[in-house]
């Protein structure tokens, strides 16, 4: 039988590496190019690119945080099963911050991407 719990780990943790993976890479790849860009008097033009992105990975490692913390809430209600309906709550609300903050950070990936492009083309 699948462990449900285990698999939706799994994707989170994907996911999560995912939204780092593409910011930050987007990040190193401008920043691999800076100098040609600066020389071309684009140096202002990608600012707000390198920004959007580095809050895409700090969003994105924040993320790892509301994980354990929603795992943490889950595990304290297997143990504590007076307040299992409080840990669950709580469990929930943690894993809505990091849907939350998965969405936002591929936001950042997507706005840094077309502010780029929009200021380049």
């Amino acid at each position: 039988m699948a462990d449900y719990r285990e698999i939706s780990q799994e994707y989170a943790k994907g996911a999560i590496r995912a939204v780092i993976l593409i910011n930050g890479g987007a990040a190193v790849a401008l920043l691999s190019q800076l100098g040609k860009l600066t020389e071309l008097g684009y140096a202002d033009d990608v600012a707000l690119s390198m920004k959007v992105w580095a809050a895409g990975v700090a969003i994105g490692v924040l993320n790892w945080l509301f994980a354990f913390l929603s795992t943490r809430y889950v595990d304290k209600s297997e143990r504590e099963a007076e307040h299992k309906e409080v840990h669950l709550s709580t469990s929930n609300t943690w894993m809505l911050a990091g849907q939350v903050a998965f969405v936002v950070s591929v936001g950042c990936f997507i706005w840094g991407c077309f502010s780029l492009a929009w200021n380049l083309g």
